[in-house]
C-alpha cells in the first residue's frame, strides 16, 4: 500500500510540474528580483516622448548597484535627464553623474545604438530597491499620409530576469481621439486597454518572463503630432491594420488552442478522478467483513505470552518489527543459552560483545555471526563499522529476511480479507483526496470558477471516504479471534509494564518470570524503568544471584552503568542506517498578440551588479 500511494504522490507532483512548467518559460536565476516595472510615456507633438521608467528590485544578496540599457536604433536619439532611489520605502535621492563609483552616483554612456546608465547604489540582502529613470527619446513618432504611428519595444529581450507587474501606459498630446488604436506583443497573458477620451493606451502583464519583449503598436491621427519632423509621404495604416489583424488572428489561435489542451488535461482528471470515485466505491460496497468477538480489555497481565518478543511487538504495533523487537530477540538469545553478552570497558562509547554459544535461531544474527563475526565474537563496533562499508545494502538484507519471517508469524493472527477491506479503505481515501486535489489545482488554469466548484466537489468527496476510513477502521478487526485475545494480552502486559512502579514486582512473580519478560520490555523499548524497578523491589543482591543472564548490563554494581537496550537498539540502528482573452484585431482593448511588428527598443534591458 505504502508503494501505491508513494506512485501516486509522485504522479501528482510530476502532473503539477508539468503544469507549471508548460506555462512558465526558461529563464536564468538571480540573486534578485523585479517585483515592479512601470513605464510612462508623455508623447509629446513633435513625436517625441519623455519617459518615466520605474524599476523596484528585490534583493536575496548583496550588490553593488543597477543599470539600465535603452536602445536607440531606429529613432533619432535621446537626452538623459536624471536617475532617483528610493532604499526600503525611505527618502528618496537623486543620484549624480560622476566616474568614482561612489554610492548614489551613475555613469552615463551614449552613442547611435544605446544609452546605458549604470548606477551606484549598494544595496545588501532583503533590501528593496527602487529606481526611477527620466530621460527624453526623440523621433520615436512617424507621420505618415494617413496615420500616425508609434512601434515601440518598450521592454526589450535585455533583462535576464523575469519581470513582475509590468505597466506601460502610452498617452497622447490630444483628448478624444477616436480613431486611437494600440496593439501590443508580447506574452498572451497580458491586456492593452484603449481610452479614446483620453487619448491613453494601457498595457500590463502580471508576470513577463525574462529576455521577453513587450511591444507598444499605436496608431492614432497625424493631427495629434503635428509638429513631428519625421514624416513620410507613403500610405501606412491599412498595411499596419492588416499585419496586426494577422498576428492577432495567430495569437488567439495559439490561445484557444492552449485553452482546449487545458480543458481535455483537466477533463481526463476529473474523470480519472471520477473513475476512482466509482471504482472504490463499487469494491468497497460488494465487500462482506468477517465478525470477530473483541475481548474485554485487560488492565494489567502478568504471564509471558505464547509468542515470541517481536512476534508481540509487531501484533501490538500492526507494523513490520524494529529494532527494538531485535534487541529483545537478542536478550531472548542470551536466556536460551545461545550467547552470551558483555559489555565492553574503555572505550569512549558503550560497547557490548556478543559470544555465539551454539547457533542462534535468529536469522539475523546467524547472518551477523557468519559474515561478521571473528571466532564467534561479534561487537557492536565491528557491526556499525561492517554497515558503514556495506555499500551494497546486505545487512539491510538480512534485516528485511528476519522481519518477513516475523511478518509471517504474524499473519497466522491476521484475518486477510479483513486487512485488504480496511487497507483499501485507506488507500482509497488518499487516492481520492490526492486526485481530487489534483484536479482542483489544473482547474485553476481554466479558471476561478472551474477550480472553486471542482474544489468543493474535492472535499466533499474526500471527506466522504476519510470519514468511511474512520468509521471501518473502528468496525474492522484485522485480526482472528485468537489473535485479539493474543493481542489482548499483549496489551494488558506493555499497560503493566508501564504502570511498573504502582505495584511490587516481587509480589507478581519470582526473577525466573521477570528474566522472560524482559525481553518483552525490551521490545516496547521499556527496559530501563522495568529494570529499576526489579533493583527497588528484589534487591541488587538478589538481581546479583538470581538474574546473572541481565544483571550486570543494567546495573552500575556489575561494572558498567549504561542502558544496555538502547545501545543495542542504536547500533542497530546505527548499522543499518549507513548500510486569458482574445487579442483585438481592430486595436481596441484586448488581449497581447504573439510575434512582433518590427518596432526599435528590441536590445533594451538591464540588470545588477
Amino acid at each position: 500500500m505504502r508503494k501505491r500511494v508513494l506512485g501516486w504522490l509522485s504522479m501528482l507532483g510530476l502532473l503539477m510540474g508539468l503544469l507549471w512548467w508548460y506555462d512558465q518559460p526558461l529563464h536564468a536565476s538571480a540573486d534578485y528580483d523585479i517585483t515592479n516595472y512601470q513605464v510612462n510615456v508623455d508623447i509629446q507633438k513633435d513625436g517625441s516622448a519623455n519617459v518615466t521608467q520605474a524599476v523596484t528590485y528585490q534583493f536575496d544578496d548583496d550588490y553593488h548597484g543597477v543599470f539600465n540599457v535603452q536602445d536607440l536604433k531606429g529613432i533619432q536619439g535621446a537626452q538623459f535627464q536624471n536617475v532617483t532611489t528610493r532604499l526600503n520605502n525611505g527618502k528618496t535621492m537623486t543620484a549624480s553623474a560622476a566616474t568614482s563609483g561612489a554610492n548614489n552616483t551613475y555613469q552615463l554612456t551614449q552613442n547611435d545604438s544605446e544609452m546605458r546608465v549604470k548606477l551606484y547604489r549598494t544595496v545588501e540582502e532583503d533590501d528593496q530597491l527602487r529606481v526611477v529613470y527620466h530621460y527624453q527619446l526623440k523621433g520615436i513618432v512617424t507621420n505618415y499620409a494617413d496615420t500616425a504611428e508609434l512601434n515601440w519595444k518598450v521592454i526589450g529581450t535585455g533583462w535576464d530576469v523575469a519581470l513582475d507587474n509590468v505597466k506601460i501606459v502610452m498617452q497622447l498630446p490630444a483628448k478624444n481621439v477616436s480613431t486611437l488604436q494600440a496593439w501590443t506583443h508580447g506574452p498572451l497573458s497580458g491586456q492593452t486597454k484603449v481610452d479614446k477620451a483620453a487619448g491613453r493606451g494601457t498595457m500590463t502583464v502580471s508576470h513577463n518572463p525574462a529576455n521577453q519583449f513587450v511591444e507598444s503598436h499605436l496608431l492614432f491621427p497625424t493631427s495629434v503630432t503635428a509638429a513631428n519632423t519625421r514624416t513620410s509621404s507613403d500610405k501606412r495604416k491599412a498595411a499596419v491594420q492588416k499585419q496586426e489583424a494577422a498576428l492577432a488572428k495567430t495569437a488567439n489561435q495559439k490561445r484557444r488552442r492552449n485553452t482546449m489542451l487545458r480543458r481535455i488535461l483537466f477533463g481526463t482528471i476529473v474523470a480519472a478522478w471520477g473513475l476512482v470515485i466509482i471504482g472504490y466505491g463499487w469494491w468497497l460496497a460488494r465487500q462482506r467483513v468477517n465478525r470477530h468477538q473483541r475481548p474485554i480489555p485487560l488492565n494489567h497481565f502478568f504471564e509471558v505470552p505464547a509468542v515470541t518478543p517481536a512476534v508481540a511487538e509487531s501484533l501490538w504495533a500492526h507494523r513490520s518489527p524494529n529494532t527494538d523487537a531485535l534487541t529483545a530477540e537478542i536478550l531472548r538469545a542470551a536466556a536460551n543459552q545461545e550467547l552470551k553478552i558483555e559489555p565492553v570497558a574503555g572505550g569512549r562509547r558503550p560497547d557490548v560483545k556478543l559470544t555465539q554459544l551454539k547457533p542462534v535461531t535468529n536469522s539475523f544474527l546467524a547472518n551477523c555471526f557468519k559474515q561478521i563475526a571473528v571466532d564467534d565474537q561479534l561487537s557492536l563496533g565491528q557491526l556499525k563499522k561492517f554497515g558503514e562499508r556495506d555499500k551494497s545494502g546486505r545487512m539491510g538484507k538480512w534485516f528485511s529476511a528476519w522481519q518477513n519471517e516475523v511478518d509471517q508469524d504474524v499473519a497466522v493472527y491476521e484475518d486477510e480479507p479483513n486487512y485488504l477491506i480496511r487497507s483499501r479503505w485507506l488507500t482509497s481515501a488518499m487516492t481520492v483526496t490526492m486526485v481530487g486535489a489534483l484536479a482542483t489545482g489544473v482547474g485553476l488554469v481554466i479558471n476561478i470558477g472551474t477550480m472553486i466548484v471542482m474544489g468543493v466537489a474535492a472535499v466533499i468527496a474526500a471527506l466522504a471516504f476519510w470519514g468511511g476510513w474512520m468509521i471501518q477502521r473502528r468496525r474492522i478487526a484485522i485480526n482472528t479471534d485468537e489473535g485479539l485475545e493474543l493481542i489482548n494480552q499483549i496489551d494488558g502486559l506493555r499497560r503493566m509494564m508501564k504502570d511498573i512502579g504502582h505495584f511490587n514486582t516481587a509480589e507478581v512473580g519470582d526473577l525466573i518470570l521477570w528474566e522472560q519478560l524482559l525481553p518483552y520490555a525490551a521490545a516496547f523499548g521499556l527496559t530501563k524503568q522495568v529494570t529499576a524497578q526489579l533493583a527497588i523491589d528484589f534487591g541488587t543482591t538478589a538481581l546479583a544471584t538470581g538474574m546473572l543472564v541481565y544483571y550486570p548490563l543494567f546495573y552500575a554494581g556489575g561494572g558498567v552503568n549504561f542502558d544496555l537496550s538502547s545501545t543495542l537498539s542504536n547500533s542497530f540502528d546505527g548499522a543499518l542506517s549507513a548500510s486569458g482573452s482574445a487579442s483585438s484585431p481592430a486595436g481596441g482593448s484586448g488581449g497581447f498578440s504573439g510575434g512582433s511588428s518590427g518596432g526599435f527598443g528590441g536590445g533594451s534591458g538591464g540588470g545588477a551588479f
